[in-house]
């Protein structure tokens, strides 16, 4: 009588080919589940940006609130601290409205909420041309409250851009 004899699976680092195969095929999910996701969130974020940025176009007091700064710019003005002295003005009320909005905008772009990138492309004129003509207020406005904590986040998102401004590109191209 022959014994039968039984092959041994072949083995890899002690291993079977299958627990390999097996291994590896969930490897290849999990960082295509994390890619998925990375992509996902990155979407929500334009998404969520683009929203707000029409959202802002069609909030007609805002709207009326930024062309005003904008012309009080334009003419001249200077001295948008000025304006403290008087907070029912129109323009006091202007102001405050377009810094509130600048500072929700600013901290969701510091906290990740929104794409900056996104927001960069269709907004850095306006809003660097706005924090130029608001800095100052800004500072005099802290300095009143005795809090540097006002409008700090359009502060260092308005640094932020001046100091690295929107550059000229020949292709459409993102950062991720």
């Amino acid at each position: 009588m022959n014994p039968t004899v039984i092959a041994e699976p072949f083995k890899w680092l002690g291993e079977t080919v299958g627990f390999w195969i097996q291994t590896s095929v969930l490897t290849v999910s999990a960082i295509a589940a994390v890619w998925v996701i990375r992509a996902s969130k990155t979407q929500e974020k334009r998404r969520a940006t683009i929203d707000l940025i029409m959202h802002q176009k069609r909030d007609a007091n805002l709207v009326v609130a930024r062309k005003s700064i904008m012309a009080m710019h334009e003419s001249g003005e200077k001295n948008f601290s000025r304006f403290l002295s008087t907070p029912t003005s129109a323009e006091y009320v202007n102001i405050l409205l377009v810094l509130n909005a600048h500072e929700f905008v600013s901290s969701g772009i510091r906290e990740g909420a929104f794409d900056e990138y996104t927001y960069k492309r269709l907004r850095y004129f306006n809003l660097v041309l706005e924090w130029n003509a608001l800095s100052a207020f800004v500072q005099e406005f802290q300095k009143l409250k005795g809090s540097n904590t006002l409008f700090q986040d359009f502060a260092w998102l308005g640094r932020r851009w001046v100091n690295k401004p929107l550059k000229a590109d020949s292709k459409h191209k993102t950062p991720n």
